[in-house]
């Protein structure tokens, strides 16, 4: 078993490839009695096309299947679900489906073998029928009847539509009521034939546990499974265009003020000579330094009660960097043209950047007692890197001014998407 020292934060995390197949992360924490286990598959809602080895055609499946897949997966073969298991044992499992995976989780404070022996079992043994599969989609759907009235997912998805024209990230998680529809036995069956496999998977525990316990107990137990091959399949790529795909989009939604999101649209290569994981620090040091809680730019908002809400963040999309900023105000216009000043003008002083540093490296630490946030943060460097970052301190404590400017100067605002949710109408509301 590897340890992997986290330089600096005085923490371990334990790795090992179970089997040669599936990669298990462990962190131990003896101050606290729960145990918190995520089984992750690298299979999203943007993975709608692959092909398998040695075919020349790649399969398409109806968007959303992920996220139907997830539900599917609760069903046992007994008649019961595996929420029916883990409430005998007053043990907390859910799951969620993202664009890029899915994953599924468990929290206990006893029985630890049991629990993870039955997360292991009800995710990587398939049963799935056509009536199960009606009964889901009628669930699904009820779903998203409901989400067509959360004002946040639309402006969510709307926003994203207006920045990708040919990646799947402009389209819903969890897909339309037609994708519902249309989706068959032989689509699950095939997607999780071909996805749902220990190498295409990730189990991270975090709790009081003993490393080398879990280990043996999740190499027992893929043991006495009959695991199929793995078929390795090699997804479709897609050429995103650099510009946008609308510049400025209002629509009206049920909420009290207008809520906006303004993203940059940057090609990753631009940065090509900058480290991966320092641009992501840096990206983050100057979001929080121009539209963050102590910026000036949110001190004269907040104080002019020009906004109620800002936050800023950016995300790593295939060959893109998108910065957003998003506010909730009750003037839009006024808000707007405050933050695109602040994009076309971002900047640091060597004070700020000092002092953004260190409360990066201060909540970098305090990370490091919550097993939740924990294994939230390895799954975010095992996705974004494929690996443990174990220096990511260091890396905060080499930042430079000269570098923080460097990437501010490669940061082009002619590809901007707005997107603006403003209030119903009254005559809208009333009807």
């Amino acid at each position: 078993m590897k340890e992997i020292e986290l330089r600096g934060l005085k923490e371990k995390i334990y790795y090992e490839k179970v089997l040669k197949q599936l990669p298990v992360y462990i962190w131990k924490n003896e101050k606290v009695t729960g145990v918190f286990s995520a089984l992750c598959v690298r299979f999203g809602s943007i993975h709608q096309e692959f092909k398998l080895n040695g075919e020349s055609k790649y399969n398409k499946v109806p968007s959303g299947i992920a996220h139907f897949l997830e539900h599917l997966n609760f069903y046992e073969p007994d008649g019961t679900t595996a929420t029916d298991f883990y409430a005998e044992y007053g043990s907390e499992v859910n799951a969620f489906t993202t664009f890029d995976y899915t994953c599924y989780h468990v929290y206990a404070t006893k029985k630890i073998k049991e629990n993870l022996n039955h997360l292991l079992d009800f995710v990587l043994t398939p049963y799935f029928n056509k009536k199960m599969i009606n009964k889901e989609r009628s669930i699904i759907t009820e779903e998203l009847t409901m989400d067509e009235d959360v004002p946040e997912t639309k402006l969510y998805f709307t926003h994203y539509a207006n920045i990708f024209h040919k990646y799947k990230y402009n389209e819903t998680i969890t897909g339309t009521k037609e994708d519902v529809e249309k989706t068959t036995l032989e689509d699950i069956e095939l997607v999780y034939n071909t996805f749902y496999h220990p190498k295409n998977m990730f189990l991270i525990i975090t709790g009081n546990v003993n490393p080398y316990e879990i280990v043996k107990w999740v190499e027992d137990n893929l043991k006495e499974k009959k695991l199929s091959s793995y078929k390795s399949p090699k997804l479709k790529k897609v050429k995103e265009p650099a510009n946008i795909v609308n510049d400025y989009k209002e629509m009206e939604g049920n909420v009290e003020n207008s809520k906006l999101k303004i993203s940059l649209k940057l090609p990753i290569n631009t940065f090509k000579n900058i480290d991966t994981i320092e641009l992501r620090l840096i990206l983050s040091l100057i979001l929080n330094s121009n539209f963050g809680p102590t910026s000036d730019l949110k001190e004269y908002l907040m104080e002019n009660e020009l906004i109620n809400y800002m936050n800023a963040s950016r995300s790593f999309i295939e060959d893109y960097i998108i910065i957003t900023i998003s506010v909730e105000t009750k003037y839009p216009k006024e808000a707007i043209k405050a933050i695109k000043e602040q994009l076309k003008n971002l900047e640091m002083t060597e004070e700020t950047l000092k002092r953004k540093i260190n409360s990066s490296i201060a909540t970098l630490v305090l990370n490091y007692d919550d097993i939740m946030g924990v294994n939230n943060l390895i799954q975010e460097n095992i996705l974004s890197f494929d690996h443990i970052v174990e220096n990511e301190k260091e890396h905060l404590e080499n930042i430079t001014l000269e570098m923080v400017e460097k990437v501010i100067k490669k940061i082009d605002t002619k590809n901007m998407a707005i997107t603006v949710l403003n209030p119903q109408k009254e005559t809208e509301k009333r009807k």
